[in-house]
């Protein structure tokens, strides 16, 4: 059924928007206080921004710093979310045993993609252009793309790498902007606008036809959270306090 999209089928669509909430909701949840503290968060800016910026709601910082540390995995999880979409589109498939993301079935087209522009430093992009280049020797015919759902504009384009102090490039890798790779995977100049305009009505419809609610917004079901509330009362003092408490046990007298 394609009640979203016509090039991507309802149930793919919804099983790459359940596994993306998987991990927003392991990302809140998941951590405990030792795991949280491991590096030691710091006291004194999380009372600071208890205060100046979360109306002296400590559960609210919490949570903050929670998915703070958690961004990478977050941020993955949503590239991954992309390479399940395009890998969605009628005749092209997620790649296992091949060095990118996503191809086209009859290998006509090969795919690296990332979430963002600035994604990738001078190493790891001169790695992924060897890796493209790679596919492109091995398949002669087939085009090979660095797709980059938020590029800095609309482009594709030959794509130009620095190796060894020496610009190379190949005729068939390009870099290119999700706008322009939706087209060239669906044939719809505005594939791409009709996901972006879709995205918040199918999550939406995934949160209400599983019967979730907003429990990855309250700030008090972490688990980190409790545990530290229920120290804090044992200890008859307060979260922030119990804050200064923990990062600096091994003080002198603290």
């Amino acid at each position: 059924m394609n009640t979203y999209l016509e090039f991507i089928d309802d149930e793919k669509l919804m099983k790459a928007i359940e596994a993306l909430y998987g991990t927003y909701q392991k990302s809140f949840s998941a951590k405990t206080l030792p795991e949280l503290n491991k590096n030691i968060m710091d006291p004194f800016k999380f009372q600071f921004d208890t205060v100046f910026l979360n109306q002296g709601n400590a559960a609210v910082t919490m949570n903050r710093e929670i998915f703070r540390q958690s961004d990478k995995s977050i941020s993955n999880a949503i590239g991954l979310f992309h390479q399940q979409l395009i890998g969605c589109i009628e005749g092209f498939c997620e790649t296992k045993d091949l060095p990118c993301d996503v191809k086209k079935c009859d290998n006509t087209i090969f795919a690296e993609i990332k979430n963002k522009h600035n994604t990738m430093n001078v190493r790891s992009a001169a790695g992924v252009y060897e890796e493209l280049e790679g596919l492109a020797k091995s398949y002669p015919k087939a085009i090979c793309y660095l797709v980059e759902i938020i590029a800095k504009k609309s482009t594709n384009e030959v794509w130009e790498q620095t190796v060894n102090e020496k610009k190379i490039s190949h005729p068939r890798i390009r870099r290119i902007s999700a706008d322009r790779f939706f087209e060239l995977a669906t044939g719809e100049k505005d594939a791409f606008r009709q996901l972006c305009e879709v995205l918040p009505i199918a999550t939406k419809d995934f949160l209400e036809q599983n019967k979730r609610g907003n429990e990855l917004s309250s700030a008090e079901n972490s688990e980190a959270y409790l545990t530290l509330s229920q120290m804090a009362k044992q200890d008859e003092t307060d979260v922030l306090k119990e804050m200064f408490a923990i990062a600096f046990n091994t003080y002198h007298a603290y």
